[in-house]
């Protein structure tokens, strides 16, 4: 039996619930925005799980453990590419990680990545019967009882961690208090706060150390209550407004159906930006026809991207001191890209290590080309002087 609705008719527990008295063996999709998550049961007990949010994938989850360090995810994301890799395996061949530690990091990725749904207020879902886990999907046995239980809990936490943080725009600064030797001992907690400095919020935080938002945040909270941290802001600078990806208003006020026939459109007469900006929003990315238009207007506007604007090769530099970049208002992931600009990596290697979608990545460097903080060398331009990063790759070293 198929089964498809939204979270906000038909709650996360009552479908978990529902798989587990039929005893179902198939495939939950949960899909909000561009992120879809996929939970996998067998005889009604979960089994697995897959996602596609970039913080949630194998090689940003291992560099937020402390397990690889950025120039180790890209060394290994190239051996992959060369060779058809499976990344953990890439990561073992290559020494970087041991097999048990890969295989602990994994069975753990997967729970939290089903917990993590927890945190969803709506998304929409669609079952599907029979379906069986990628070779790639970690193999685990989760009675539905226990992720229930856990997942209330989850949900618990979030609301104890709102109380003290409203949102990722909280700004938090260090105490004088030492830490706790137990605390640095956990590479991510260290990297959190070692990374905070008054000016970063909760959202900054959590890219730079290529961690989903949740971790961070209870950390934090945790931190907060042992006087290690305080609160600076409980809202941080005010964001720049993006106007030049955003659809017109007439655009956004189409409906699906005219968003999908005039997206098309878009693609088939080459303007494939036009097209991903109409292809947004969960009604319509949960229609069939629009993951079949973004598989092609993605690759599209990439393939434009690199060929006018800036070739993958190409080493993006800062325009101005650090001291003067600092006092600019930036959005979190403008400054983790900015914080990646050291004069050595390039476009491509910018978007293999970014915990970004790669389309998401390049648009926010064009950005920032825009606003005349980086610049593109083309060819036989005068390097720019060599200035340090705003701060050192997370955990490279």
């Amino acid at each position: 039996m198929s089964l498809s609705g939204t979270l906000s008719t038909m709650a996360l527990a009552d479908l978990l619930q529902w798989a587990a008295s039929a005893q179902k063996t198939g495939r939950f999709d949960f899909r909000r925005n561009e992120i879809v998550k996929e939970v996998y049961l067998r005889d009604g007990v979960v089994v697995g799980a897959a996602s596609n949010q970039h913080t949630e994938m194998l090689g940003h989850v291992l560099v937020a453990r402390g397990m690889l360090n950025e120039e180790q995810l890209r060394a290994s994301l190239l051996a992959r590419r060369e060779q058809d890799e499976f990344l953990g395996n890439v990561v073992v061949r290559l020494g970087f990680v041991t097999q048990d530690a890969l295989v602990r990091a994994l069975a753990e990725r997967t729970e939290e990545i089903i917990y993590s749904l927890f945190e969803w207020e709506d998304a929409e879902f669609k079952f599907h019967p029979g379906a069986k886990p990628g070779v790639n999907v970690v193999l685990i046995a989760l009675p539905v009882d226990h992720v229930l239980l856990r997942g209330v809990h989850r949900h618990d936490e979030m609301m104890r961690i709102r109380e003290e943080f409203p949102n990722g725009r909280v700004v938090l600064g260090r105490t004088e208090r030492e830490v706790p030797q137990e605390v640095l001992a956990h590479p991510l907690a260290r990297r959190i706060l070692d990374a905070i400095d008054e000016r970063r919020t909760i959202d900054e935080l959590a890219l730079l150390v290529h961690a989903s938002p949740f971790p961070v945040q209870k950390f934090l909270f945790e931190a907060l209550k042992l006087g290690l941290v305080r609160i600076v802001s409980l809202e941080g600078p005010a964001l720049p407004r993006i106007t030049t990806e955003s659809p017109d208003e007439e655009l956004s006020e189409m409906s699906v159906p005219a968003r999908l026939r005039t997206a098309r459109q878009k693609l088939e007469a080459g303007d494939a930006e036009s097209a991903l900006e109409l292809l947004t929003g969960d009604e319509v990315l949960a229609e069939p026809e629009a993951k079949e238009l973004l598989a092609r207007a993605e690759p599209a506007f990439l393939d434009k991207f690199y060929r006018d604007e800036f070739p993958e090769d190409a080493i993006p530099e800062l325009t101005r001191p650090i001291e003067d970049l600092t006092s600019e208002t930036l959005r979190p992931e403008e400054f983790f890209l900015l914080s990646r600009l050291d004069g050595a990596w390039s476009v491509r290697d910018i978007v293999e290590v970014a915990p970004l979608r790669e389309v998401e990545t390049v648009r926010v460097l064009r950005r920032l080309v825009r606003r005349g903080l980086v610049r593109i060398p083309r060819a036989g331009d005068a390097p720019a002087p060599a200035e340090a990063s705003l701060d050192s790759p997370v955990g490279v070293g």
